[in-house]
């Protein structure tokens, strides 16, 4: 297998500038072992006979569907289940009673935007699953979004390795949501029926979603550039209706521009969608767009969780 190491500087320095064209994400010049990592594994996948020639096939041919993997693979993140936990326990403790009223009879829909592999969707389900008796007369429909790719592939199917199980969940919630397959643990139908997923550029217009009650990004904020993020939350505030709520991470914070969000945390990490929109904060996030950093990025867009 070739290594990256030996690929052209401006084919990595392409890749760069691709990463953050079509996902806002910027790669280091420390990065370059992901590269070799993630693009070696996709290169395998997509049935090439090593990196190089996947890198050639990508720069000489343009491919969409395959920079469009290649970025997707680029930027995947990390994940585990009930990562932050903070936040899990505001969503079952606070968030969900507050909604319930509003919501009785009908449905609340729930968004992760930027789902990868699906573990938050999972343990967004398996909370609101463990709650259900207490709000029997409310339908909770969870969807993950996310740049088509491997791991959201990984996540419609809901497998995991034992690796990934041991990472945050419970055994009691592996035991009751999850049935063993051979070397793997796949989630059980009566959690699956619960979530669904899509294919979505979170840089893209949001126009097909549709509107959600609470929306999760929670944790991504420092791996995008300034002009991503403010296409995000623009995108955010569309989909989460008034007096909905957005979760970012619970030690993380929205900027001056907060897109139509109470300026003051209801929650660590937790902001609520005012009514009406403050016009001034939309023309200052507009602002941001039209400086020349932002144009490159706008022209590629084409319960606790302990409890029993």
């Amino acid at each position: 297998m070739s290594n990256v190491f030996t690929l052209e500087r401006s084919y990595y320095q392409a890749l760069k500038r691709l990463t953050l064209e079509l996902a806002g994400v910027k790669l280091g010049e420390d990065h370059k072992f992901l590269v070799e990592t993630r693009l070696s594994a996709l290169a395998r996948k997509e049935g090439f006979e090593d990196l190089n020639q996947m890198v050639d096939e990508l720069f000489s041919r343009g491919q969409t569907r395959l920079a469009v993997h290649v970025v997707s693979a680029l930027t995947e993140r990390a994940n585990q289940f009930f990562n932050d936990r903070k936040s899990f326990e505001i969503l079952g403790d606070k968030l969900l009673p507050i909604l319930h009223p509003l919501y009785r009879g009908g449905r609340l829909r729930i968004l992760s935007y930027g789902c990868s592999s699906g573990q938050e969707v999972y343990s967004t389900a398996i909370v609101v699953d463990r709650l259900a008796h207490a709000f029997p007369d409310m339908e909770v429909e969870i969807t993950g979004v996310d740049y088509p790719s491997w791991a959201l592939e990984q996540a419609r199917e809901g497998r995991f390795t034992h690796f990934e199980v041991q990472r945050g969940l419970p055994i009691r919630h592996l035991i009751e949501y999850f049935d063993k397959d051979g070397e793997d643990w796949v989630v059980k139908e009566k959690l699956r029926a619960k979530v669904r997923f899509t294919d979505h550029n979170l840089l893209a217009d949001s126009k097909d979603l549709d509107t959600y009650q609470i929306a999760m990004f929670r944790g991504k904020i420092s791996q995008f550039s300034p002009p991503a993020l403010v296409s995000i939350h623009r995108a955010l505030s569309k989909l989460v209706t008034t007096n909905g709520y957005l979760m970012l991470g619970s030690s993380e914070k929205l900027d001056k521009v907060n897109y139509g969000f109470d300026t003051e945390q209801m929650a660590p990490g937790v902001y609520k969608k005012r009514s009406p929109t403050n016009p001034y904060m939309m023309d200052e996030a507009q602002d941001e767009l039209d400086k020349p950093e932002a144009k490159a990025v706008e022209d590629a867009k084409s319960y606790k969780t302990n409890r029993a």
